[in-house]
């Protein structure tokens, strides 16, 4: 027999653990040129869409001809957009 009460704390307690799925707790689109960072404590992808987008970097670093996509974030690392009409964002746990 399945004690459901347990059952359901100890899939919380992997969903926590693992977490998929959007990231509620992502930043905002910050200004053109400002560092967003991962402070999640997990892989992330940040899916960049629309918008008028002139650059991209990870972690300081040009992406060339890059201007959307979805970058892979470790926990820490930054991403930084430089655009003239804000794109979309999309954070996920990767």
């Amino acid at each position: 027999m399945v004690d459901v009460q347990q059952l359901t704390v100890t899939q919380a307690a992997q969903n926590a653990a693992a977490p998929v799925g959007v990231w509620a707790g992502a930043p905002a689109l910050a200004a053109s040129t400002v560092d967003m960072k991962n402070t999640s404590g997990r892989d992330v992808e940040v899916g960049i869409s629309g918008g008028t987008v002139t650059v991209i970097k990870k972690n300081g670093v040009t992406l060339t001809a890059t201007t959307s996509g979805r970058f892979r974030l470790r926990p820490n690392s930054t991403i930084n957009i430089t655009y003239s009409v804000a794109p979309t964002l999309q954070w996920l746990y990767a």
